[in-house]
């Protein structure tokens, strides 16, 4: 069902960490894998129904609904559409949020977010 809505997407739609899994202990760099299931992965720039790209939020909760993603060390955007990437981390704990975007960088908010613990070895 298309909308005019350019925060809307299908019923069912979710995004996931396929790796690292929650509570494992991993080593740097941390090769991280991100899973979508019925929402489209494609380049930011154009907005377009049930459609987004991720971004990685490190040691912070997910973007509220709406709000655009912030660029920072601890807000990395995927705007190209990659589905896969290293990260650089120091031995310690962390909180990784998972958060899809539209287009704009507008946050889907926590409903298509997900936030797992690791630590890093």
């Amino acid at each position: 069902m298309q909308s005019d809505d350019p925060l809307a997407y299908e019923e069912g739609a979710r995004v996931f960490f396929m790796t690292p899994t929650a509570g494992e202990v991993v080593s740097s760099p941390v090769h991280v894998d991100m899973g979508a299931e019925n929402i489209e992965v494609v380049p930011a720039g154009e907005l377009s129904y049930n459609t987004g790209h991720h971004h990685i939020i490190i040691n912070k909760g997910h973007i509220s609904k709406g709000e655009t993603v912030p660029a920072d060390e601890q807000h990395i955007h995927y705007g190209q559409g990659q589905v896969e990437t290293e990260l650089e981390l120091e031995p310690g704990n962390y909180t990784l949020t998972l958060q899809f975007a539209n287009g704009l960088h507008q946050s889907y908010g926590e409903a298509l977010s997900e936030t797992i613990e690791i630590t890093v070895e």
